[in-house]
């Protein structure tokens, strides 16, 4: 039996490892925007396939008493894919159980209704994605009850002599799979802190500039690919005369004034805004489906923020600072050339006096606007 169990154990630990792969993966793919239907459907079917393999790998207990571990892939499938994932799961299991594993009589119709009971109590006591010991362990409970109620009306009240036994191998296997998932949890919130530290600026805690180019990069290309895609904004900002702040005032103080800037950008970031460090005294802002106006909008509110906050440094000394800022939107011309035209729109901001706002070209070389007097609110 102890082959048996380990076999199966090496099924549920195989199914959630790359299943945890899988769900990475997918996460940073396009199709993340449909997870909340993509996900449920996809764990069901996992677990429902992951299911049928346990009934494979069943294995005796006695001579007159065979169990699986199908009851385990129910509840791995509420807690990864909700009530959608379990109902999948459950009625691939159930059905496989019911037409296609043994002989059609009185076991199959109690494998069956084993699955489906097994669904039904769980899902009032286990929620979606909530590793709770609690629930985890009642979710357990109610698998060893229905368990022994089936074995019960298949072999009869001989079933009492295998109840510490089965109770042992669910404690054991509910055990495995909740230090399993929840070190996956673990390890999935490390990579994520570690990633995102990664992609970040030290100093302002925006993004970098290699994240910024991922990003940038990952939005032409969608572009490109569907012309009839939502297109993007992007906004460049240049601090006016930042380097006579570090020649007078020296480094730190031009350090204090970058993570101001950077406290103003994210603040004045629309909902879905991706600000950046571009390098230096350069910010970068994508904008995810806008209109001109509104892109336009926020360019003016950053302008205004920034000419009327007092940068304090660390002495108290007050500075007056500005930024020059150029902008332009993806479907304006070719989305490859963009970023070109929008720093050639912020280098007209600059040599049209500073502390103005550019509009790029729709294209590289062609002669784009200061843009004024856009005082209403984004």
């Amino acid at each position: 039996m102890l082959k048996d169990l380990f076999v199966n154990f090496t099924i549920l630990a195989t199914v959630l490892f790359f299943g945890n792969v899988f769900l990475n993966r997918f996460r940073k793919s396009s199709l993340n925007a449909h997870s909340a239907v993509f996900l449920p459907v996809l764990a069901g079917l996992a677990l429902g396939g992951g299911g049928i393999l346990l009934m494979e790998f069943s294995f005796p207990l006695t001579d007159y008493a065979i169990i699986d571990l199908r009851q385990t892939a129910i509840i791995i499938a509420i807690y990864t894919g909700g009530l959608p994932g379990g109902f999948i799961a459950t009625f691939i299991i159930a059905g496989f159980r019911l037409f296609f594993f043994g002989q059609f009589g009185l076991s199959s119709f109690i494998g069956a209704a084993n699955g489906i009971l097994t669904f039904l109590l769980v899902a009032l006591v286990l929620r979606k994605g909530q590793l709770d010991k609690s629930r985890w362990a009642a979710a357990f409970v109610i698998q060893f009850v229905v368990l022994m109620v089936g074995l019960y009306f298949a072999v009869g009240p001989s079933v009492r002599g295998i109840i510490p036994l089965c109770a042992l191998v669910t404690v054991t296997v509910g055990t495995f799979i909740y230090l399993m998932l929840r070190h996956l949890q673990n390890s999935n919130e490390s990579f994520a802190i570690m990633e995102d530290a990664a992609h970040r600026d030290f100093l302002t805690n925006l993004y970098n500039p290699r994240a910024f180019f991922i990003a940038y990069e990952r939005r032409v290309r969608a572009v490109l690919k569907d012309s009839e895609a939502s297109g993007f904004g992007l906004i460049l900002i240049d601090i006016d005369h930042f380097k006579q702040v570090n020649d007078q005032y020296g480094h730190p103080a031009g350090d204090v004034v970058l993570r101001q800037v950077g406290t103003i950008l994210s603040a004045c970031s629309p909902t879905g805004g991706y600000c950046a460090r571009n390098g230096g005294e350069e910010f970068v802002l994508i904008i995810d489906r806008q209109e001109e106006e509104v892109i336009a909008r926020i360019a003016e509110r950053i302008r205004l923020t920034i000419e009327g906050h007092p940068f304090l440094l660390e002495d108290e000394t007050r500075l007056d600072l500005t930024v020059s800022l150029g902008y332009g939107l993806s479907d304006e011309g070719s989305p490859k050339t963009l970023f070109q035209r929008v720093d050639d729109a912020l280098y007209l901001a600059k040599a049209s006096g500073r502390n103005r706002v550019g509009r790029a070209a729709a294209e590289v070389g062609a002669a784009g606007r200061v843009v004024a007097n856009l005082r209403q609110k984004a």
